[in-house]
């Protein structure tokens, strides 16, 4: 049997990483045990706000806007979440990284937007680990940053250190670290 495309699998682990259903959001084990054995890495964090369209929220009076009315709409409109960066193992075994936009809805999270990060998926490398810039549960400003140690030749000895950042924009680096 043909092994799933590398997009197939980050978008399995998104659904069964985020499925709404409060009764298997509860139960850890099943979660885990339904993940495809080649996802190797899952990390998340950050934070991202989309305030939706500003000028159709507006209702105008007198050529001034009704604040009150902007203000409860905006409330309505605004959809927040984080970010999750995912790392699998790609049918030629080498790794394959993606960084996804989940979106806290009303029903659970929800995938809300994928990006291949291929700056990373071109090198032909192995993730040795992933970890988050920030391990303490918050985050004061907009965006994400995350560190990915790799190799692209099995024979070294330290993996290299490549950064994932996303900014305030919603603009992606990345880079290879440099210290």
């Amino acid at each position: 049997m043909p092994l799933p495309s590398p997009k197939t699998l980050f978008i399995l682990a998104g659904l069964l990483v985020s499925v709404p259903s409060a009764s298997l959001a509860q139960n850890a084990e099943e979660i885990a045990e339904a993940l495809p054995e080649r996802v190797l890495f899952v990390t998340s964090g950050g934070y991202w706000e989309d305030a939706g369209d500003a000028d159709s929220r507006e209702t105008a009076t007198d050529g001034e806007a009704d604040t009150s009315e902007t203000e409860e709409a905006g409330a309505d409109e605004m959809r927040r979440g984080y970010f999750r960066l995912i790392v699998v193992r790609g049918e030629d075994n080498r790794s394959l990284a993606e960084l996804q936009r989940i979106e806290l809805a009303a029903d659970g999270p929800a995938l809300d937007q994928s990006t291949s990060l291929e700056e990373i998926n071109e090198l032909g490398a192995y993730v040795t680990d992933v970890r988050p810039e920030n391990s303490t549960g918050t985050s004061s400003q907009r965006g994400f940053a995350a560190f990915v140690y790799l190799k692209t030749d099995p024979s070294v000895s330290e993996p290299e250190t490549w950064t994932v950042i996303v900014d305030e924009f919603g603009d992606i680096v990345v880079e290879q670290s440099s210290n």
